[in-house]
């Protein structure tokens, strides 16, 4: 959101910016208390039945700042089961593989719109909506300076320093180049697992 301001010449200072849980921003833009905000699905889907969406997160990722969902694992658990980290990674690709070819695959009454509603206690019609609005990076994409060669690093920055503005975390790092890499997505490339 700070960047999306940044890009249209709004200062921070002009408008009041809160960190707000989705719940709560529903909560709070129902109420009429907030004018907007940077949500996705199902607050998104909620939002948009009384507004307007202006830009959203692949505008952002075109301007330079893309918005993400990550896997995080334990730096001693990948350093001990490499093979487990490569395999994860290798059927993660797979499945947006076969969605990048095949969307219409996860629209309503599909097999796979109901496995996704199930998993995540979700509705099932929605599915293909909401997996529409996300990208799928291919492998090598994800191992580009984009992503895991420098991009998630300066997401993850520019993310801290907010939050830190908040007072919701109490120090930001001097660098989370450490925070991210392409070890494993390049194991998968060079078909190490």
């Amino acid at each position: 959101m700070m960047f999306a301001l940044e890009q249209l010449g709004i200062s921070p200072k002009e408008v009041n910016v809160l960190d707000m849980s989705p719940p709560d921003m529903v909560a709070a833009w129902e109420r009429g208390d907030i004018d907007g905000g940077f949500v996705w699905d199902p607050a998104l889907g909620r939002m948009k039945g009384k507004g307007h969406v202006l830009l959203t997160s692949g505008d952002l990722s075109n301007w330079g700042k893309a918005t993400f969902d990550a896997m995080v694992a334990r730096k001693g658990f990948t350093d001990d089961n490499p093979d487990f980290a490569c395999q994860w990674v290798k059927m993660v690709a797979a499945a947006d593989a076969d969605y990048r070819s095949n969307p219409r695959d996860y629209g309503p009454g599909s097999a796979k719109a109901k496995a996704i509603a199930q998993a995540v206690s979700g509705q099932e019609e929605q599915v293909g909506g909401v997996l529409a609005l996300y990208g799928y990076p291919t492998l090598e994409e994800q191992a580009s300076a984009t992503w895991l060669g420098g991009g998630v690093a300066k997401a993850l920055q520019a993310t801290s320093e907010f939050l830190k503005d908040q007072g919701k975390i109490d120090e930001v790092l001097d660098s989370y180049d450490g925070g991210s890499n392409a070890t494993f997505v390049k194991m998968v490339l060079d078909g190490k697992c």
